[in-house]
C-alpha cells in the first residue's frame, strides 16, 4: 500500500481553487444543510451531495457510539459493500478512526498489503483510494465523513482539501442543530417543571387547610392525575407490628382493589428501604408479585412514592398508567417534592391529634375528660333522635386509702387498670370518661334506660370487685354509683352530673360497693355538701 501521509500536514495549509462547478454544487449543497430539519437529515443529504462535489464511488458517514466505543454506519450512498448502514468498526486499525483520533484528514491509496480492517474490507469492493475527515465540536470528532474511489488516483490533496472544508461545514451545522434541539428541550423541561412545579404550589396551598389523613389523600389523588397519566392510585400505609401495608385505593377500584399485602419481596418494601420516589416500567416482566397483578388488568407501568414522618417512611404512594411516559424520570424530583409535602401535612396532622386527644382526654387513664364528655352529653340533650340516654357516676370506695400508703404512682396505675376494665366491662357504644380524682362517668344511649343502666351499674360493681395486681401488690378496692336518666326536667348538663353524683353518696352512705337512681326531677340550681368519708 502507497499513501501520502508525509503530506497530510500541509494539505490543511495549501490554498486550493475551486471550478465553477464545484462552487455551485457547494453553495447548494450548503443551502441544504443551513435548513436540513434534522441532524439525521444532515447527513443524508452530505452522503447524497458529496459525488458531486467530490467524484467519488461511495460516501459514507460515520458517527462515534459512546456506549459502544465503535464508529457506527449511519448512511451511505454509492457503492453497496460489506459495510452498509448499520454496521460497526473499530476506532483503533482502521483508516476511519485514525481520521477520528487525530482530529484530522486522511488520504490513503489501497492495495491487498493493507492491514487496516476498513481498508481490506474497501479493497475487497474494488475501492483503490480513500479519504476521510473528522466531524470535529468543540474539539473532540464525534465522527468522519468518508469517501471511495475505485482508482489509485481518484483522489488527490484537493479532493482531501475540500472533503475537509465540506467536513467544517457540516460540523459547523451539526452544532448549530444540536444547540437549537437542546434550547427546544431546555424550554420544553423548563415548561414542563413550570407546570409541575405550579400544581405543587396549588396542592400545598390545598393541603395547608386540610384537617383529616382523608381529605389529604383526596386531594393529591386529583393533583396526580394532573401530573401523570395514571388510571390506579392508591395509598399503602406501612403497619410495623404485622410488617404489612394496609392498602386504601384512592382511584381504580375497577382495576384491583387489595387491602392488605405482607411488605416483604414487594416493590412497596423495596421503595421504603430506599426512601425516595421509583418508576417501574413493563410490569408484565416485573420480580413483584402486586406488579403482574396489575399487567393482567392492563396496566404498563407504575410509580412509587414513599411518604415520610421525619426520618421515617410511614407509607407509599402508588400510580399505576396502561399509557408508558415518554420521559418517566424526568418526574422523580418532582415526586420527591411532592413526597415532602404529604410528609408535612401528615405530621402536621398527626400533631394537632395528639393536642386534640390531650385536650380532651385524662392523661393518666387515656380514658375521655370531662370535657369530651360534656360535649357529649351536649350532644345527647340536642340531639331529637337520641330520646333516652343514662349517667352512672362511678366513685372509688377507700382510694384515698391506696394514695396515702402505697403513694400516688401505684394510685394512678390503679386508676388506668380500673379505666380499662370498666371500658371492658360496657358496650362499645357507651362511653367512660374520668372526670377527676378517683370519679369516673359513663354515659348510655338506650331506649330502656333504666334497666339497661342497672345492669352496666352491676357489672361494673362486679368487674372492679376482683383484686388488681400492681407489681405484686394485691389491691382490692370497690365502686359506689350513682345513676342519672334522662328526663325532660333535668335539661342541662351539670344537671345531671349533680343529680348522679348525689345518688352516688346515697349508695356511699347505704353501705358503698352498690347503686343508687337519682330521684331528682328539678333542675339542681345551688350546691351541696357531700356527707361522709371516701
Amino acid at each position: 500500500m502507497s499513501t501520502v501521509s508525509d503530506q497530510q500536514a500541509a494539505i490543511s495549509e495549501q490554498p486550493f481553487a475551486l471550478s465553477p462547478e464545484v462552487s455551485i454544487a457547494l453553495a447548494h449543497f450548503i443551502n441544504l444543510v443551513i435548513t436540513a430539519p434534522t441532524e439525521q437529515k444532515i447527513y443524508s443529504i452530505l452522503a447524497r451531495s458529496l459525488k458531486n462535489l467530490i467524484p467519488n464511488d461511495r460516501a459514507s458517514v460515520t458517527l462515534l457510539n459512546s456506549e459502544t466505543a465503535q464508529l457506527d454506519i449511519i448512511t451511505l450512498h454509492g457503492q453497496d459493500s460489506t459495510l452498509p448502514p448499520g454496521t460497526s468498526l473499530p476506532v483503533e486499525n482502521t483508516f476511519t478512526g485514525r481520521a477520528c483520533r487525530q482530529c484530522k484528514g486522511q488520504l490513503h491509496q489501497l492495495s491487498a498489503a493493507v492491514t487496516e480492517i476498513d481498508g481490506q474490507i474497501l479493497y475487497k469492493d474494488g475501492i483503490r483510494s480513500i479519504i476521510n475527515a473528522p466531524l470535529v465540536i468543540h474539539g473532540d470528532a464525534i465522527g468522519s465523513i468518508n469517501s471511495g474511489h475505485c482508482h489509485h488516483d481518484g483522489f488527490n490533496t484537493v479532493s482531501l482539501q475540500l472533503l475537509e472544508l465540506v467536513a467544517q461545514l457540516v460540523s459547523a451545522n451539526i452544532e448549530r442543530q444540536r444547540l437549537l434541539e437542546d434550547r427546544q428541550k431546555a424550554v420544553s423541561h423548563y415548561r414542563f417543571y413550570a407546570t409541575q412545579l405550579e400544581n405543587l404550589n396549588r396542592l400545598a396551598q390545598q393541603l395547608s387547610t386540610v384537617s383529616s389523613v382523608t381529605e389529604t389523600l383526596e386531594i393529591t389523588t386529583r393533583t396526580l392525575q394532573i401530573m401523570m397519566p395514571s388510571r390506579r392510585i392508591s395509598y399503602a400505609a406501612y403497619c410495623p407490628e404485622q410488617d404489612s401495608f394496609d392498602i386504601t385505593v384512592l382511584a381504580g377500584n375497577e382495576i384491583m382493589n387489595c387491602l392488605c399485602l405482607p411488605a416483604k419481596g414487594t416493590s412497596l418494601e423495596r421503595v421504603m428501604s430506599a426512601q425516595k420516589p421509583m418508576y417501574f416500567s413493563h410490569l408484565a416482566d416485573s420480580l413483584y408479585p402486586e406488579h403482574r397483578c396489575l399487567s393482567e388488568k392492563g396496566m404498563t407501568c407504575a410509580w412509587s412514592i414513599p411518604v415520610r414522618s421525619g426520618k421515617r417512611v410511614i407509607a407509599v404512594l402508588n400510580a399505576s398508567s396502561s399509557a408508558p411516559d415518554a420521559n418517566p424520570h424526568r418526574l422523580m424530583d418532582i415526586l420527591g417534592t411532592l413526597s415532602g409535602i404529604i410528609g408535612s401535612v401528615l405530621e402536621r396532622l398527626n400533631a394537632q391529634q395528639k393536642l386534640i386527644h390531650q385536650v380532651n382526654h385524662d392523661n393518666v387513664t387515656g380514658l375521655p375528660n370531662r370535657v369530651l364528655l360534656n360535649r357529649h352529653i351536649d350532644k345527647f340533650m340536642s340531639d331529637q333522635h337520641i330520646q333516652r340516654f343514662a349517667l352512672l357516676f362511678v366513685d372509688l370506695d377507700h382510694f384515698k386509702a391506696v394514695n396515702d400508703t402505697l403513694g400516688h404512682q401505684v394510685g394512678d396505675e390503679l386508676l388506668a387498670l380500673v379505666g380499662k376494665r370498666m371500658r371492658h366491662t360496657v358496650r362499645e357504644e357507651d362511653l367512660v370518661a374520668r372526670v377527676g380524682g378517683d370519679e369516673f362517668i359513663v354515659l348510655l344511649k338506650d331506649d330502656n334506660q333504666a334497666r339497661r343502666s342497672q345492669e352496666t351499674a352491676h357489672r361494673i360493681i362486679s368487674a372492679l370487685s376482683h383484686p388488681f395486681d400492681i407489681k405484686g401488690e394485691i389491691l382490692n378496692i370497690n365502686a359506689s354509683i350513682g345513676i342519672c336518666l334522662s328526663s325532660d326536667t333535668l335539661y342541662k348538663t351539670e344537671d345531671m352530673i349533680k343529680a348522679a353524683d348525689m345518688a352516688m353518696y346515697e349508695a356511699k352512705v347505704a353501705g358503698r360497693g352498690t347503686y343508687r337512681i337519682s330521684q331528682q326531677q328539678q333542675p339542681l340550681v345551688s350546691s351541696r355538701h357531700k356527707p361522709g368519708p371516701k
